[in-house]
């Protein structure tokens, strides 16, 4: 008898999260259905429409695409009613997913299980969402160890699995170069961060002058807006790369790493390079967020930690002034840039190699049993 399995996921890093469970799936009487990207695409799996197409930046971005995201929405559950999944397995995004699944919830002629992948930062802000959490959920995957005894405290069923992006890590810490002449830039996906955060890479780059290799890691969706800033700047001097494996390259070997908040953090972990985390929102999202915000920092290594290993310039310290004063402050002294490495290798100890994406699928495949 075949079975089925609907995916959600809304960021890019969702889909390759995704991608990583699903091809550990290969039962031919399984089937999958879902709203993916472009990893999960490769695996020739289709949905109502793609997740790109529900990815927006903060609150206000959220407010003014209200209708459009309701109408995806009922789009979506439409189409998952329809389809009658054994299990819907949701990726991050949880704004999105649990509209999605309350909605599902009330329609008593379908019952498939509820898999969720990635946990709600209860732990940093609004943890009494966990109540509303628990009547949607039937469990719920964590990335981090931490993270465990919130979900107990509301007896939401959990399974500590590990990071996907650490499966195989090894550390490599000796092999990084402190004299490498690239510097690597992450402005993020959405071109609302392009707009923000190009202008800083900008005057860093003035700061710094022709001494250094300058390397951009884009999406695709992002390569023209990155391409407009950089036109007076001289081309030899510019790396641009949205593929991959292409910036997997240039990342290990960069001198350091100037990156946007966000899962790009564990993958220069994974590249074990020395990075800085900017963030900024605007205003008004700062001022209806921060009320809420239980954490120090915004870097999970730093979070996990409780003190700062990866220096952080959040909103008002997210000026070129202050990233470039520190940024010479380690390119004088580099041995703080090896030591930033051996420290932040220590928490990654804490959530690496545990087979995670293998553990995922094989619970997915025994729940359809």
């Amino acid at each position: 008898m075949t079975k089925k399995i609907f995916i959600i996921t809304g960021e890019t890093s969702g889909d390759l999260l995704a991608y990583k469970v699903i091809k550990n799936i290969t039962s031919s009487n399984i089937k999958i259905k879902g709203i993916v990207g472009s990893n999960l695409k490769k695996l020739n799996i289709d949905g109502p429409f793609e997740s790109k197409d529900i990815t927006f930046f903060g609150i206000t971005d959220v407010i003014k695409n209200i209708f459009y995201i309701k109408k995806k929405i009922n789009l979506a559950v439409k189409y998952i009613e329809n389809f009658n999944p054994d299990i819907v397995f949701s990726v991050d995004s949880p704004d999105f997913v649990f509209q999605v699944i309350k909605k599902i919830r009330s329609n008593k002629k379908i019952k498939p299980k509820f898999f969720h992948y990635v946990a709600p930062s209860i732990w940093a802000w609004r943890e009494k969402r966990a109540n509303k959490i628990k009547k949607l959920l039937d469990k719920i995957y964590l990335l981090f160890e931490f993270e465990k005894k919130y979900f107990d405290k509301y007896s939401i069923e959990n399974d500590f699995v590990g990071h996907p992006f650490f499966e195989n890590f090894e550390k490599n810490q000796n092999n990084y170069n402190a004299d490498s002449n690239i510097i690597s830039f992450c402005p993020g996906s959405r071109q609302s961060e392009i707009k923000i955060f190009m202008p800083i890479f900008l005057e860093i780059m003035n700061s710094l002058g022709s001494k250094y290799i300058y390397h951009f890691a884009i999406t695709n969706s992002t390569h023209y807006s990155v391409q407009k800033y950089l036109e007076d700047i001289d081309k030899s001097q510019i790396i641009i790369t949205s593929d991959e494996n292409e910036k997997k390259k240039y990342f290990t070997k960069s001198l350091i790493s100037i990156a946007k908040s966000g899962t790009i953090s564990l993958d220069l972990c994974k590249s074990q390079i020395p990075f800085f985390t900017i963030y900024k929102f605007n205003w008004l999202n700062y001022f209806l967020i921060i009320p809420f915000v239980k954490v120090k920092f915004v870097n999970i290594i730093n979070i996990i930690a409780s003190k700062e290993i990866i220096p952080e310039f959040i909103q008002a310290n997210c000026n070129s002034k202050k990233i470039i004063n520190h940024l010479h402050f380690l390119l004088n002294n580099k041995n703080e840039l090896k030591k930033m490495i051996v420290d932040y290798n220590i928490i990654l100890q804490g959530f690496s190699n545990k087979n995670t994406s293998e553990k995922i699928a094989q619970d997915l495949v025994n729940n359809l049993k």
